[in-house]
């Protein structure tokens, strides 16, 4: 028992020390999942993505980045630090940012002009990220939501939120993935794009603490 005290004790000092971090930063973790409909693959992916995979993953951001755009209805909050990214699974395959060397841009555009077609949007795009296990590189991984010009009624601001989207609120929410080089320069190029059907906001550090020391203290009940 004794040892198992010491274990148990051990593990929550550290999940308490991990979670002081993010309330620090203010990450904002969001679960997302998609619905392939479109793949494109000259090699890369081994036939092992089709049309009606289930995409899952989650992104992760600071949501007391400063916006870097001056604009009045346009924000972009460029996140560098290896607590932020993108981590999206599908078909056996791992799409993740690099989490040394993260430039995930998110970005929201509010109230845009009613002209050549203009629409509200919020979405990501990673562009560090890290090759395939066949070393073909993953040159993107973005989201996008968007209304058209005549559906202005998403957001209500630029500024980067700390919730979840609402995808009901948007006309169009797609994940998309490519990478593997140009066939121009030898590469043998992929794409994936998916339908969005899902995205929520991953519970705050303080919900994970307690289900974690619930967890340990049946644990412990358990082995007494």
């Amino acid at each position: 028992m004794k040892t198992l005290f010491i274990t148990t004790e051990a593990v929550v000092i550290c999940v308490l020390s991990f979670c002081v971090l993010p309330a620090e930063a203010k990450l904002v973790p969001i679960a997302i999942t998609a619905e392939v409909t479109e793949v494109s693959d000259s090699g890369p992916l081994k036939g092992r993505i089709n049309v009606g995979d289930l995409i899952t993953g989650v992104y992760v951001y600071d949501s007391s980045t400063l916006d870097s755009d001056p604009s009045e209805n346009r924000g972009v909050y460029e996140q560098y630090a290896p607590s932020a990214g993108v981590t999206l699974t599908v078909g056996g395959f791992v799409f993740m940012t690099d989490p040394e060397n993260v430039e995930l841009n998110i970005h929201i555009y509010n109230d845009p002009p009613v002209i050549g077609g203009a629409h509200e949007n919020y979405g990501f795009d990673s562009r560090n990220n890290l090759p395939l296990p066949n070393g073909r590189s993953v040159d993107l991984i973005s989201l996008s939501l968007y209304n058209s010009s005549s559906v202005l009624n998403a957001i209500s601001s630029d500024e980067l939120p700390t919730t979840a989207p609402v995808l009901d609120d948007w006309g169009n929410a797609s994940v998309t993935v490519r990478g593997g080089g140009g066939i121009r320069t030898g590469g043998t190029p992929f794409r994936v794009t998916g339908h969005l059907t899902s995205a929520v906001l991953i519970p705050e550090p303080a919900t994970i603490i307690l289900l974690g020391l619930g967890g340990l203290v049946l644990l412990r009940k358990k082995i007494a």
